[in-house]
């Protein structure tokens, strides 16, 4: 038996996908995935390009044309689009096969399976990229703390970057991805759905962990030392 991968027909409709997703082994052939996935990862691609394309990421820049060093400027612009583009592609790596090895070994569930629903935590998360995008695109500047996070709350309670940054890492997104995560995964649980629940969110909670000591850190100055700038 054949089921047809229809992104929002399959995200809405999570039995038949989570249960086709479990026999796909055996007689269920899932048609249509492909083309969603390749899809979907030129998107995210294209998406980080328009972004750099804008200038988004790309302030400290702006002193090359202030200094009318105008040929490194446009150099140092093709660049950073290029570097757009990796980013795009290592953002899907990331959450389609990264964050699927760590629920597999955590859930001892099929990789293949979970990868799969990847999919929709994907798109969840650039919906709400592209909002922000949006938002700043008419504003015309940017800002590092997200309004669709927790970040603007936490602001009023510390002054401690480190906390700052994880919460702004606890977006709708980020319960988005739960909730979808936790929707399919616990079709296939058998033992406790509360243990699955927390081990879901305790990787989100990791990686907004490590995102936020991560921007703390002043990654510029450390390369600009090793390579010499």
């Amino acid at each position: 038996m054949d089921y047809q991968f229809r992104f929002w027909h399959s995200l809405f409709n999570p039995d038949k996908l989570a249960f086709a997703l479990d026999n796909q082994e055996q007689d269920h052939q899932i048609k249509g995935y492909r083309s969603r996935f390749y899809i979907l990862l030129c998107l995210t691609i294209l998406f980080f390009v328009i972004r750099g394309i804008w200038g988004m990421g790309t302030e400290n820049l702006t002193h090359l044309m202030a200094t009318n060093l105008e040929e490194e400027y446009i150099a140092s612009r093709y660049l950073s689009v290029l570097g757009a583009a990796i980013k795009g592609l290592l953002f899907f790596i990331f959450h389609y096969f990264f964050i699927s090895l760590c629920l597999s070994i955590l859930t001892d569930h099929s990789f293949k399976a979970i990868s799969k629903i990847q999919l929709f935590v994907i798109a969840s998360i650039l919906i709400e990229k592209a909002i922000l995008f949006l938002v700043f695109a008419m504003s015309g500047f940017t800002t590092t703390i997200s309004f669709l996070s927790l970040g603007p709350i936490s602001t009023y309670l510390t002054d401690e970057s480190f906390v700052i940054f994880f919460f702004n890492q606890l977006t709708i997104a980020t319960a988005a991805t739960i909730f979808i995560q936790y929707t399919f995964l616990s079709k296939w649980e058998e033992e406790s759905k509360r243990a699955l629940l927390v081990k879901i969110i305790a990787v989100q909670i990791f990686f907004a962990l490590v995102a936020a000591g991560i921007s703390i850190l002043p990654l510029y100055d450390y390369v600009s030392k090793v390579v010499g700038l």
